[in-house]
């Protein structure tokens, strides 16, 4: 007696066919799985909150150091804080203030106390806080510290080896309008001691095109006595090519600083 076969199926298949189709059709099934398995899996990375995306998109509205509320909170109240208790500390006498420009631009002053970037703070104003360059270490004494340093426009510099990341933040500081505060001297220079300023000031300025703005502080100051604050005229270097070399840098350099000390012998 002949047996039936399905509709559809030859007589003369072999049964090792119909083992592979079957074995097909499972590899077949198998593999629509993990597709839409993969389809949930990128939906789900695009469209959830916690997806890798939504992080990214969150970090990229997400305000910088320096541009949140906590600066524009905290400053004013340290500014008031730091007025008082350094005017008691010292009398200073603060000069200039008329030769801020309003744009961008690069203050250098020479630097001989730790509290240096504090009394140019308070001669700029309240409402005048410049971003600046800050040793490396500090930020790694605590993330107290870190954040403190962060929060007050603060960014930091590795003062022993090129540091590309300080000079992109430097640039992109520069060109969003901001102000930036930059000691050339780059580690504190006792009174009579020569200095050997650094020309990474007077690139920054020239490759943003920028003015420069002198600034200068009382050297050798001892507590309750009189010191001078005194911001210089801004000025832009004439410079020979789009692209100076290392010469002209060092020789704009101490042209800078040449005019930094100058404010110091004016009565």
């Amino acid at each position: 007696m002949n047996e039936k076969r399905p509709v559809g199926e030859t007589a003369d298949r072999p049964p090792e066919a119909e083992a592979v189709d079957q074995a097909a059709g499972g590899r077949r099934q198998a593999s629509g799985i993990r597709e839409r398995g993969t389809r949930i899996l990128r939906s789900g990375q695009n469209d959830t909150p916690g997806g890798a995306c939504a992080e990214k998109r969150r970090e990229k509205t997400r305000p910088e150091p320096g541009r949140r509320w906590t600066t524009r909170f905290f400053y004013p109240i340290i500014y008031v804080t730091l007025w008082i208790a350094l005017r008691f500390y010292h009398w200073p006498t603060f000069r200039g203030r008329k030769n801020l420009p309003q744009g961008p631009c690069v203050i250098c002053g020479n630097h001989s106390g730790f509290a240096d970037p504090l009394w140019v703070f308070l001669l700029l104003g309240i409402r005048n806080l410049p971003w600046t360059m800050s040793r490396k270490s500090l930020f790694e004494k605590s993330a107290f510290a870190r954040n403190f340093l962060l929060t007050f426009r603060a960014f930091p510099v590795d003062r022993d080896n090129p540091d590309m990341a300080a000079i992109k933040k430097s640039l992109s500081v520069l060109k969003a309008g901001d102000r930036l505060l930059i000691f050339p001297e780059g580690t504190r220079v006792k009174n009579g001691k020569k200095s050997e300023p650094k020309s990474g000031a007077v690139l920054l300025a020239q490759r943003a095109g920028v003015p420069l703005v002198p600034v200068y502080i009382t050297h050798g100051r001892k507590p309750f006595r009189p010191i001078r604050i005194i911001l210089g005229e801004a000025y832009t270097p004439a410079w020979t090519s789009r692209r100076p070399d290392a010469e002209e840098l060092e020789e704009k350099t101490q042209e800078l600083m040449g005019k930094v000390y100058a404010l110091g012998n004016k009565e």
